[in-house]
Order: structure tokens, then C-alpha cells, then sequence
């Protein structure tokens, strides 16, 4: 019963790959929902780390940072877990994107979106009534902005830190090979090249998510 389960729910996962459902479901996951004035100015920019550095998201939401913390002037609070290396290589990353490294502080209890915000509020209770935007991944925004609200944050935007888009065609064309790749066969249809494989992976990131969301509600963190 449970490997026919699981196959069937594989099944599903490899239909909905075929469909623009995963998208949407990421896209949707990074909307911010936080009720805001149309005219939100920041006060701090306040970013969840995530892993080591070089790291793709990491740098993907550091380029966030730097260029909202650029254009409003604001100092930059990070969310990551103590590590000097990848704190010291984050420094150096907004300060190479023009960010003074003494504008940005860094919290580095707690382990995960719910410890992190608590350690936050403690460290700087005056927050709870400044204007935040809240930068991090897009599948991580939600919770993210649920737990802020939890802990009573009256002023938050989220912006999620998407991945910009390629707006070329990827199909490979067999006069487009050299001479020794002849063996290759031509594929005129990049779909299943590459937007099945980025959507099944979607799915992955948004299933992992939607446990993530139960579990922070079951044990009332958001």
C-alpha cells in the first residue's frame, strides 16, 4: 500500500512537471503578504541567510540587500548562524556592492526561521515598531513573514529574492555543434531539456515548503 501510494504520488509529480502548476506554486509562495502602505520605505533591510558562502542563495539574496539598502540608505540586519568565515565573505560581498560594512549587524542565534526572528526581537525589541523589509528565498517568504507577524513586527514587506529568467532559445541546433559532435542528436524542443527538470525540482522545493508551513502551525510558531 505504501509504495503504491508513493508511486502514485510520484505519478502526479511527473504530470504536474509537464505544467506551468509548479511555477505558481514558487511564484505564489514569494508574494509578500504582509498588508503595507503602497509607499513602504524601509528603515532596515533584514535578510535570512541561508548556508555557506559562495552560495547561490545566498548571493542571489545579498544582491537583493545591497541594492534596496543602496537606493533607501538603510542599515542591513543579517539572520545567520554564527560562522565567522561565511560572515566575513558576506561583509565582503555587500561592501564590494558598495555597502559599508559598519551599516550591517548580524544576529546569529538560533537555528532556524522561528529561533531566528525570537533572537531577533530580543536583540533589538525597538524593530517590532520600525518598517522591515524582509528579504529571503522565494519558497522561504511566507513562513518567514508569518513568523515576524507571530512575534509582532507591525511593519514588514517580503521580497522575494527570484532568480532572473533567460530569454533566449536554448535548443540545440545540429549546425550549431562542431564537427566532432555529430553523434548528438539535435533537439529543436528545450522543454523537456530543461522546464520539466527546473519544475520537478520546483515541486521538491514547494512540497519540502508546504511540511515546513504544517509543522511551524502545529507547533504554533506561526
Amino acid at each position: 500500500m505504501i509504495l503504491i501510494s508513493l508511486g502514485i504520488l510520484f505519478a502526479i509529480a511527473i504530470i504536474l512537471a509537464f505544467t506551468p502548476a509548479p511555477f505558481f506554486m514558487h511564484y505564489n509562495l514569494g508574494k509578500n503578504i504582509s498588508k503595507s502602505d503602497s509607499c513602504f520605505i524601509p528603515e532596515y533591510i533584514v535578510m535570512l541567510g541561508a548556508g555557506g558562502m559562495p552560495e547561490s542563495n545566498n548571493l542571489m539574496r545579498l544582491h537583493y540587500v545591497a541594492e534596496f539598502a543602496g537606493n533607501y540608505k538603510t542599515p542591513v540586519i543579517i539572520l545567520h548562524p554564527a560562522d565567522s568565515a561565511t560572515k566575513e565573505k558576506m561583509l565582503y560581498e555587500l561592501s564590494c556592492k558598495g555597502i559599508n560594512r559598519d551599516d550591517v549587524t548580524f544576529s546569529t542565534d538560533g537555528t532556524n526561521t522561528h529561533t531566528q526572528v525570537l533572537a531577533l526581537k530580543k536583540l533589538m525589541p525597538e524593530l517590532t515598531d520600525k518598517k522591515l523589509l524582509i528579504i529571503t528565498s522565494p519558497e522561504h517568504l511566507r513562513r518567514t513573514q508569518k513568523c515576524f507577524i507571530k512575534q509582532n513586527f507591525n511593519h514588514i514587506y517580503g521580497k522575494a529574492a527570484f532568480n532572473s529568467t533567460i530569454d533566449f532559445d536554448l535548443s540545440l541546433d545540429k549546425t550549431q555543434l562542431d564537427d566532432d559532435d555529430d553523434f548528438i542528436i539535435a533537439v529543436n524542443n528545450s522543454r523537456l531539456r530543461y522546464t520539466f527538470w527546473n519544475y520537478l525540482k520546483l515541486e521538491i522545493t514547494c512540497f519540502r515548503e508546504y511540511f515546513a508551513l504544517l509543522y511551524y502551525k502545529i507547533n504554533a510558531w506561526i
